[in-house]
Order: C-alpha cells, then structure tokens, then sequence
C-alpha cells in the first residue's frame, strides 16, 4: 500500500463545508479524507449545501484520486450540493493549477469558480444556496 500524500481538513460554516487543503494529493489520502468529511456530509447532504476550498502549494491530483473525486462528486451532486468556490494559494504553476482543477470539477458537472478572496467565495456560494432553494421552491409551488 501506498503512503497517503497531501493533507485535507473540514470545517462546518452553516451550509458550506470549509476545505483546507495542501497537495498533491493521492488516492490514499483521497480515502482518508472522505473518512475524515463523513461526519460533516451527513449534516448537510439532501439540503442545498456548497463547498469552499482554500488549496495551497501544489493543487495537483493523481489521476486515480482525481477519478474518485469526480465520482464523489457526482454523488453529491445528487445529494444537495449546488457549487464549489476554490481559492490557491502557493502554487508554483497557478494557470495550469486552476485548469487541472476546473477540468475536474467540470467533468463531474460541478458548478465552479476560482477565488482570490474568502468573503467573494462565501459571498458567491450563499447566492448559490439561495437560487437552488428558490428554483426548489418555484417548483414546488407549481406542482401544488
């Protein structure tokens, strides 16, 4: 077996998980990782919910961890996830960072967008939150 690499911590903040995160990352530290959000997960999976994640140094997944992130994705998107705002910080390549991870996120139909400031990406997913609940709520009232 391989020895996990990079490192990963969550945090709740209302309806956002917070992601702390320093790569590369493998497929290793990807199942130690999904072990580590279960707890948070199941606070907020099957309400509208987003993720921040602030990255730092090399935001690099290997292809094995990338393909589980998308599949994890995918089901969460089924689950009530409605986007994720990613900051980088440190990165040695950052254009090519942020096309390894747009290129992610996209494959699993994830609505993205790259940050500068953490107030922005909040900002930015709570009006994610709130249009998915009203596209809910829109819907709901016309089924009645």
């Amino acid at each position: 077996m391989r020895e996990a690499h990079g490192s990963i911590e969550f945090a709740l903040n209302g309806q956002i998980m917070e992601i702390e995160g320093t790569g590369p990352w493998n497929l290793e530290q990807m199942e130690e990782s999904g072990s580590a959000a279960a707890p948070i997960l199941d606070k907020l999976l099957d309400s509208p919910w987003a993720v921040l994640a602030t990255f730092h140094g090399e935001t690099f997944y290997t292809e094995d961890a990338a393909n589980q992130l998308i599949e994890w994705l995918k089901i969460e998107k089924q689950r009530g996830r409605v986007a994720t705002a990613l900051i980088l910080t440190h990165a040695s390549v950052p254009e090519l960072a942020k096309w390894h991870l747009s290129q992610i996120y996209i494959q699993a139909g994830e609505t993205v967008q790259i940050f500068i400031d953490k107030t922005d990406a909040l900002a930015w997913l709570s009006s994610k939150i709130t249009d998915y609940e009203l596209q809910v709520q829109t819907l709901t009232e016309k089924h009645l």
